[in-house]
């Protein structure tokens, strides 16, 4: 997962909806109404499985070269494309951090849609972070004590045991969300969004005719998990 070269080292999260449901539950976002859940796959049959609206969906994939050159290039492709106002972003300066960093982002981006609780810790956070820019949002989660809790609990309640904290890993988390129209790439370890072009009414199908580009890069490879934030069927 990536970080930068700052010596504050979480353990990583596990891609398990039962997991971050709990997590987010902690943090003051009831899943009452939206909640995480698999998503098995892009065929057509699969996708139709997931229940909509789709509002975000969290990528947790392999970081190798071959990944790193494709998103290298859409980022250079997509530097000059325009960015939200709207749109919340953080970087992401703790080693380990992406599943929170990629958390926040699918969250903070739809809250008008979800029940927080403003009186705790993840609402505690939009407030303190409403006007920082990425790098200050960064510093605030590296030293708010109740997520950075809240986060390692979660770590070490996955069904795969944790590594240990000094261990490196190579799969890392990002999120992609729509915001005004577009299709947003949300990664804290690139220090920018990523605007993908129109997201159509769909998010879900949109993200997955990008995410069938990445897959065709190495289609042996499999260490790739979806999540989608989706409206709680009763």
């Amino acid at each position: 997962m990536l970080g930068s070269r700052s010596e504050t080292r979480w353990l990583p999260l596990e891609s398990n909806p039962d997991v971050i449901n709990k997590y987010v539950n902690n943090i003051g976002v009831n899943t009452d109404r939206y909640e995480f859940v698999d998503i098995y796959g892009l065929d057509p049959e699969l996708l139709e499985m997931v229940p909509r609206p789709c509002i975000a969906v969290l990528l947790l994939f392999p970081v190798t070269k071959i990944y790193q050159e494709f998103r290298n290039e859409q980022i250079e492709k997509k530097k000059s494309e325009k960015v939200s106002p709207n749109l919340f972003y953080t970087k992401q300066t703790v080693q380990n951090a992406c599943g929170t960093v990629a958390l926040i982002h699918a969250l903070a981006n739809n809250k008008r849609a979800l029940n927080i609780d403003m009186e705790k810790a993840f609402g505690k956070y939009l407030k303190a972070t409403e006007t920082m820019s990425p790098e200050e949002s960064a510093e605030y989660l590296r030293t708010d004590d109740s997520i950075t809790n809240a986060h390692q609990d979660s770590a070490v309640e996955g069904q795969t045991e944790a590594p240990n904290i000094s261990e490196s890993v190579d799969l890392h988390f990002i999120t992609f969300v729509e915001k005004d129209g577009d299709l947003y790439e949300l990664d804290g370890g690139l220090g920018h969004p990523i605007n993908h072009g129109p997201c159509g009414d769909d998010l879900l199908v949109t993200f997955s005719s990008y995410f069938r580009n990445l897959i065709d890069l190495n289609p042996d490879e499999n260490r790739f998990n979806l999540i989608g934030l989706v409206a709680k069927n009763d």
